[in-house]
């Protein structure tokens, strides 16, 4: 029984989210930092930057956001909220989230939508993407693959 509810759910999420769209972005990044006795880090950071995604859009984008290091440098703690602002005036904000310890030049985690004023801003909220992120000297590129609805793709391509 349980392997049939396992079925159903998989081929539900399946039907109702095929559809995905990737976002490109790359920034030039500022931070400030406290360095601790034991070398642990606590470092704000600040991020100007562009994007583009797979629907056409493109866009400016803000970064800020609170990261917490050991003495090994290794990324324990990452909080990073961005807003990005497309050619239409449409403002999205995206929360980043580390799903791996790993240092801050490189990393994969989660950004979810958390708030935006696009006429589809119900759709949008919650929405989550996979991303993938490299540093060099003071600049960040990253990509991030979303999955969502059929419905909800087809009415963002309008």
């Amino acid at each position: 029984m349980k392997f049939f509810i396992y079925l159903f759910i998989l081929f539900y999420i399946k039907c109702n989210y095929a559809a995905e769209f990737t976002i490109q972005s790359n920034s030039r990044v500022k931070y400030d930092e406290f360095i601790f006795t034991d070398k642990s880090k606590y470092i704000t950071l600040h991020q100007l930057g562009q994007w583009t995604d797979s629907l056409g859009n493109y866009g400016s984008q803000e970064c800020k956001g609170l990261v917490k290091k050991d003495k090994l440098d290794k990324v324990h703690f990452l909080d990073v909220v961005c807003k990005s602002v497309d050619k239409n005036n449409i403002f999205t904000w995206r929360k980043y989230e580390r799903t791996s310890d790993s240092q801050i030049q490189r990393g994969v985690g989660i950004s979810t939508i958390i708030d935006t004023n696009s006429k589809y801003k119900k759709d949008l909220i919650g929405t989550k993407c996979n991303y993938a992120v490299n540093r060099t000297l003071d600049m960040v590129f990253s990509k991030s693959v979303c999955k969502i609805s059929d419905e909800l793709y087809k009415k963002l391509l309008n």
